[in-house]
């Protein structure tokens, strides 16, 4: 603290009492100097100590005393300022700590998150609520209109010493009740090496069951597998033009993922993988969100093929099988999402797998969906984010996105109880409140060729109200 020197009067002790009065002036200029220099509480304390300091009658006869005496107030009250400036120094120290130590607690339509102060760790409690409604309007007589809880997850997400992450997703919905869908953790070591280990989705097909284009997944989805356990090491070379994920797994039957195949009597392993190159990436146009990809997998294996599903998720007739033998699956595909209010995805899959009789059975599969966002918002790969969130008060409506989807199935003949080909078009509307809240509707017509006469053909609408966040 820097010292303010006063005026001494001590020397003019037996000045006449003219003088006082530009004494004490002087005394509080000093004081206004003190203060331009940063002490104005210590100069507010003294000044309001001189002002009401009680002098003793003798001293009060002396200007020597007089100064003396609040010269002594000053010091004292000096120290005590210095005293208090210090414990506001080690208060505020012991804040700051405080802020440092204390987690970060969010909850946006990201979900509920805590981090760390230095991120080092954070967890992340979800939600996923599909809500759909279902209306059987021909070729499915003995289906019942009606409601259901199509998925319930709570998913559990996470990193820890910002390399490591997980993710915990159980499923409370439907016949798969109470079973673990994700579970897997993962290490980002650099751009081009991952590790990922766990119950996942394999890198056959291009996208899982929730698929983006339309209310329900396609029949190629029905000829790859959906997740399994396995360990799969991905990354990107060339800056993204090429990322990979390749992976050794159990071996999981198509479509399924709540009664993974664990191996025990095949007692080999399923190889899965895929390869995705961005070639237009770095121009500077709308080829440059063009992906082609090619994902397939390999293995022996020992497991029951269930049904092939229709759009309506009924099983179609025959098309069961077991399998016991080498299983192929190859699924290349193309996906363009360029940043526009357009979007378009196009599959193709092909499932050759040994029977126990000794012959091999080949179905294939294709499917092309594509969408455009009337109300202008880009079209991206998880959804569409609407400008202007739903809301009655600011007349605002969200964003809407039309879709539509074609799609092919061709069945083995060895098959002879199945139909040998199926053949789905349908529309769409998704009509998205804000970036958690969405509602989709779909009208769905499947044609079989040479079915059964127990088979129709179908024609359904579909309808779902989703929060996801």
């Amino acid at each position: 603290m820097k010292n303010c020197t006063l005026p001494d009067s001590h020397r003019q002790t037996h000045a006449p009492s003219a003088h006082r009065a530009s004494r004490q002036g002087a005394f509080f200029r000093a004081l206004s100097a003190c203060a331009s220099r940063g002490r104005l509480a210590l100069l507010a304390v003294a000044c309001a100590a001189a002002l009401v300091a009680p002098v003793p009658a003798r001293a009060a006869a002396s200007d020597s005393d007089e100064i003396s005496l609040l010269r002594r107030q000053i010091e004292l009250l000096s120290k005590k300022v210095e005293t208090l400036e210090k414990r506001q120094v080690m208060a505020d120290a012991d804040e700051g700590k405080d802020v440092a130590t204390t987690p970060k607690v969010s909850l946006d339509g990201k979900g509920f998150a805590v981090t760390s102060p230095a991120k080092d760790f954070s967890v992340k409690i979800g939600a996923f609520v599909q809500a759909d409604a279902r209306v059987y309007i021909k070729g499915n007589e003995t289906k019942n209109d009606g409601f259901l809880m199509r998925r319930v997850r709570t998913p559990i997400s996470g990193t820890f010493y910002k390399i490591f992450s997980f993710n915990l997703t159980p499923e409370f919905a439907g016949t798969q009740a109470h079973k673990l869908f994700d579970g897997w953790i993962q290490a980002g070591l650099t751009p081009e090496f991952n590790i990922k280990a766990g119950k996942f989705k394999t890198p056959a097909s291009l996208e899982g069951p929730d698929n983006r284009h339309f209310i329900e997944a396609s029949f190629t989805n029905q000829l790859l597998p959906n997740r399994d356990l396995g360990l799969e090491a991905f990354g990107s070379f060339a800056d993204g033009l090429i990322d990979y994920r390749l992976g050794v797994f159990n071996g999981a039957a198509n479509n399924d993922w709540a009664n993974v195949h664990t191996g025990d009597n095949d007692r080999d392993f399923t190889f899965s993988g895929r390869l995705t190159a961005t070639p237009f990436k770095k121009q500077q146009n709308l080829l440059s969100a063009l992906a082609f990809s090619v994902g397939a997998s390999f293995g022996k294996e020992t497991a029951s093929s269930p049904a092939i599903k229709a759009g309506s998720q009924e099983n179609i007739p025959g098309t069961g099988s077991s399998v016991d033998g080498d299983h192929l699956r190859i699924a290349p595909a193309i996906a363009w999402f360029p940043g526009k209010p357009y979007s378009a995805i196009a599959e193709y899959a092909l499932d050759r797998f040994d029977r126990p009789a000794g012959d091999t059975i080949s179905n294939t599969a294709w499917r092309v969906s594509g969408g455009y966002v009337l109300t202008g918002e880009k079209a991206t790969a998880k959804g569409v984010s609407p400008s202007r969130p739903f809301s009655v008060e600011n007349g605002a409506w969200g964003a809407f996105e039309l879709v539509g989807r074609v799609a092919g199935l061709g069945i083995d003949d060895a098959l002879t109880s199945a139909p040998s080909k199926a053949f789905s078009y349908g529309i769409g509307l998704h009509w998205y409140f804000n970036d958690v809240v969405q509602a989709r509707f779909g009208l769905e017509k499947t044609d079989y060729s040479d079915a059964p006469a127990s088979l129709d053909n179908e024609l359904n609408f579909f309808s779902r109200l989703q929060l996801l966040f």
